[in-house]
């Protein structure tokens, strides 16, 4: 009897903590993503504005979170206060490639501003944008 009550009791736990590890993930993702929003407003303001070399910092804050973003999305956080489509954990290993497009065309944001060329930081960055592109589309529900 004692060994039917810890169990369901150690269940419960395990739920209750993997329920809250999800909403966790849910929160740092929803924030990192209202990170990148900035920070594509940001690089777009300095090409505007014809700032190249500040770029390469931006783009950094950018593939830094590209880096981790598979990590963010364990099996169960498809529940909650979340856009993420079930595709996600269908699929996986094509979000997390699309994911490290993400982060690759960031860090090649960051070489090309370094490089002080406004129309090639441009280039990548529109790149960037259809990296980023590629991945809602296909796993964001609006």
């Amino acid at each position: 009897m004692f060994t039917r009550i810890t169990l369901a009791a150690t269940a419960a736990l395990l739920l209750v903590g993997g329920t809250a590890m999800a909403q966790d993930s849910i929160k740092a993702r929803k924030d990192g993503f209202q990170d990148t929003k900035k920070a594509m407003a940001e690089i777009k303001g300095l090409l505007e504005s014809d700032k190249v070399a500040p770029v390469g910092a931006v783009a950094q804050r950018v593939s830094a979170f590209a880096n981790h973003l598979p990590t963010l999305f364990p099996a169960g956080s498809d529940k909650g206060d979340t856009k993420a489509k079930g595709e996600i954990w269908a699929d996986f290993g094509d979000f997390s490639a699309k994911a490290k497009n993400f982060e690759d065309a960031a860090k090649a944001l960051e070489t090309t501003a370094a490089s002080g060329d406004k129309a090639a930081t441009a280039k990548q960055f529109a790149a960037l944008g259809g990296a980023c592109k590629a991945c809602h589309d296909r796993y964001r529900a609006d």
